[in-house]
Order: C-alpha cells, then structure tokens, then sequence
C-alpha cells in the first residue's frame, strides 16, 4: 500500500556534514528496496564501493542534492557530468514521489549546465522507476564488485534538450 506524500519536502545541495546520513540512506535502501534483485552478497560488495566513493570524497565535479522532511534527510541523489551517478530514497519514504522530485531537481541542474542527454546505469530494482520518468532502456551491463560478483545494471538514457535548437 502506498504511504501518502509528505507535507513539507525540499530539495537542496548537499553538505560535507551530510556525508554519514546519505550513506545511512544508501544502505538501508540498497538492503531493504533491492533484496528482491540482487544476492545479498552483491548488496554487500554495493554498500563497500558507495562507503569507498565516499571515504574519497565523491568525485570531483559530482553534484549531489537531497531531500528532506522535516529537516531529515530521506533521499539523495547525484550528478557527475551527464551521468545519473545516484538516486536513493530511505525505505521509509519509498513510493512517495520524493524519488521522482529529486531525479527531476537533478534534471532540471543538468539542464543548467546544457547536458541535453542524460544516461543512468540502473539497477534492475530502479529500471521501472526510470521508465516511469523517460528514461529508455539502451541494453545492459555488469559491474564487477571488489569481491568479484557481476552486478547487472541496466543501461538507459533520457533526452533533456534538443540536440539542436532553432534559430530565430
């Protein structure tokens, strides 16, 4: 049964201070919205290579909102060039649309910076969620983990802009 939307969410930058609860919300979703797809094995070796990203402190370049209710952080999502490098919702919060309006904050900060396509390797368990908001299926890939398990990820990509725009 879907929980209703919250009354009071906003979408902001995120701050260095921010760095534990973001991890928090990636591992309690990776955990809880993935177990259908993904071994719990490759859950794991997910959670060590975003807590890795992390320790380095992201990439250079990467923009990264969140969204919050209440002044909690319940989703979190990143750019890095034309590359969807993240999208989270705390578990609690799943279904709500808080996803969706954090993907289009990001969209909309890519259309900013005049990124007219933006691609996602998604995971099996996100592929509808894209779908839902545009995105296409390209085909698939596998990353390999730390540990050496594939992880299927499903490529996909949305078109922002026109590649070239009328002149007037």
């Amino acid at each position: 049964m879907d929980k209703p939307a919250p009354q009071v969410l906003s979408i902001r930058q995120a701050k260095p201070d921010d760095t534990i609860g973001l991890l928090r919300i990636q591992i309690d979703a990776l955990r809880t919205l993935c177990a259908p797809d993904y071994t719990s094995e490759q859950i794991e070796a997910l959670i060590e290579r975003n807590i890795r990203h992390s320790s380095l402190g992201g990439c250079r370049g990467e923009i990264t909102l969140v969204a919050e209710v209440d002044n909690v952080i319940v989703g979190v999502c990143a750019l890095l060039g034309y590359r969807i490098s993240a999208v989270y919702v705390h578990p609690l919060f799943a279904r709500q649309g808080i996803g969706t309006r954090l993907l289009a904050a990001l969209e909309q900060t890519a259309i900013t910076y005049n990124i007219k396509t933006l691609k996602v390797a998604a995971s099996v368990t996100a592929r509808s969620f894209y779908q839902r908001n545009g995105y296409r299926v390209m085909g698939e890939s596998y990353l390999i983990a730390g540990n050496g398990l594939p992880i299927r990820y499903i490529n996909m990509k949305k078109r922002l802009l026109p590649i070239f725009s009328k002149v007037f």
